[in-house]
Parts: structure tokens; C-alpha cells; sequence
């Protein structure tokens, strides 16, 4: 009797000292560098932004790591290791003018207020903080971001940020 209360207790505390089996996932994607630290996936419109990654990709197939917490590229032709800071996949805008609230996130990264969405441009210095702005996109999805004080950035695309 007592030997069957051992084990019962051994079984209902088991999990809560043993490893938990972290679930990781790859996938295998070809990748050409596009700017710094952003990477386009051939074939989609998906983006991956890393963190200090150096390496010169022109179609080069890559594995993406991740456990959910973050990931890690992996180009095999160079070997290069590359820390991802996120993935965006590319949003359809009907033509327009928006008003929009945003935020500088990252180099040509600018995060829209309230919203899942991220707004691409392309060399673009501004420092906007919660800035109140109008983004217009064309009919091509292309388009430009006009801040309040009258400078303007051309936008590559709108995204959506990917959980990994």
C-alpha cells in the first residue's frame, strides 16, 4: 500500500522536476539579402529581419530554426548563423490615403499604432514617435509615408508581423 503511494507521488511530481521537451521547428527557405539585416523569402512576400547578420545571400538556401521564442537562420552555403528578430508577411492595401499613428521600430521599420502592422520604406531617417502621418499607397502597392512636419519616405509594402 505504501509503495503505491510512492509511486503516485512519484508520478504527479515527476513532470514538474523532470526536462520538459522543447518543441522546435525548421524550415528550409532560399533567401536573397535585400538591405540590412532584411531578407526576402524567393517565391513569397515574406520578409525575415535578423540582428547584426552579415551575410550575402543572393538565393541561397537557409534553415530557419525556431522554438517559439525566437529563431535562428542558418545559410548553408556560408555556414553563417544569424539571430531573427522577426518575420513579416506582406499585407494587400486597397489604393488610398490613410491617417496612421506611427513608430520608428527598426531601420526603415515603422510600426503603425494600435495594429499589428509594420510599414517598410526604403531609406528612410525619420524618428517618428507616435507621430500622426498619412500613408498613401498607390495601385501598384507601393506608396509614401508623409509625416506631420511634411517629409515624406517611400513605402515598399505594409506587413504583418509573424509570431515564431
Amino acid at each position: 500500500m505504501l509503495a503505491k503511494k510512492i509511486f503516485a507521488a512519484v508520478i504527479m511530481i515527476a513532470p514538474l522536476v523532470l526536462p520538459h521537451n522543447v518543441f522546435a521547428e525548421s524550415y528550409e527557405l532560399t533567401l536573397t539579402r535585400k538591405s540590412k539585416n532584411i531578407y526576402k523569402v524567393s517565391g513569397n512576400d515574406i520578409l525575415v529581419q535578423t540582428r547584426y547578420c552579415y551575410a550575402y545571400a543572393y538565393s541561397e538556401q537557409a534553415i530557419f530554426k525556431t522554438d517559439g521564442y525566437g529563431g535562428e537562420l542558418i545559410f548553408l552555403d556560408s555556414d553563417d548563423r544569424c539571430d531573427v528578430k522577426a518575420v513579416f508577411s506582406k499585407d494587400e492595401y486597397k489604393p488610398g490615403k490613410y491617417s496612421v499613428k506611427v513608430s520608428v521600430d527598426d531601420d526603415d521599420w515603422f510600426e503603425v499604432f494600435g495594429s499589428n502592422a509594420y510599414i517598410h520604406t526604403s531609406n528612410c531617417l525619420s524618428l517618428a514617435m507616435v507621430e500622426d502621418s498619412h500613408l498613401v499607397i498607390s495601385s501598384s502597392g507601393y506608396g509614401q509615408l508623409i509625416f506631420r512636419n511634411g517629409s515624406k519616405c517611400a513605402v515598399e509594402g505594409v506587413y504583418s508581423k509573424a509570431r515564431i
